[in-house]
């Protein structure tokens, strides 16, 4: 066999060989089960955009003791149901309150004599052995808000009021589904309670399931 052959025949097994690779690389590989087309649809990037966060509207922030004064204020301006309660912790509070009565007589006598003098926020504590009839007249968590109170408590002739301090429970009021005519109606309690603040954020997950609604009945 001449060299030519010879280099023929090799060329020859060489396409053969070429050939026979690329044949394998190009065959579908049935073993392969084909994905259903709404599995398909799923791996592929996403044709809808994420629908944007709700916003909540938060009033806060209030000693759990003075939660009743809040609530009352809600019902009067007619947002019952449209306000969760939600507490926050415990927070160190600055107290200005009358210290304990020998009993509830003499505490409610006290009441009465605040009525007098114009005060409309007390509240006599019950069921607390170390602070009991003592009367609550407001939690600050600034001591600058707790001295103005009470310089206009001694104004009012309220002389037995001191300020302590407590770790109280916080709470804070949310308002989800917010919108422009209840935002403006929170504005309007919000004065009524001038330390209080409202604040825009976007909505916690756990919204509709933590916290208690406000109803008349609280």
């Amino acid at each position: 066999m001449t060299l030519s052959v010879m280099r023929a025949l090799f060329f020859l097994l060489l396409f053969i060989n070429l050939a026979f690779a690329l044949y394998i690389q190009l065959e579908p590989d049935e073993s392969r089960t084909p994905l259903p087309a709404e599995l398909q649809a799923k791996t592929g990037p996403s044709s809808e955009a994420a629908p944007p966060p709700s916003i909540c509207l938060e009033w806060e922030a209030f000693a759990k003791p003075d939660v009743v004064h809040v609530e009352a204020a809600i019902s009067r301006h007619n947002l019952d149901g449209k306000l969760k309660s939600r507490t926050m912790g415990m927070v160190p509070y600055y107290w200005v309150h009358i210290p304990p009565l020998t009993n509830k007589q003499h505490a409610e006598r006290k009441i009465g004599e605040l009525k007098r003098r114009d005060i409309t926020t007390y509240q006599i504590v019950e069921g607390d052995s170390k602070w009991n009839n003592a009367i609550s007249l407001g939690f600050f968590e600034k001591i600058e808000d707790a001295r103005a109170f009470l310089a206009v408590l001694r104004n009012k002739r309220v002389v037995s009021a001191i300020i302590g301090a407590r770790n109280v429970e916080q709470v804070k009021f949310v308002a989800e589904n917010s919108s422009p005519d209840l935002e403006g109606q929170l504005e309007k309690l919000k004065a009524e309670f001038p330390n209080s603040r409202i604040t825009r954020t976007t909505c916690e997950p756990s919204a509709g399931t933590h916290g208690k609604a406000n109803t008349a009945a609280q």
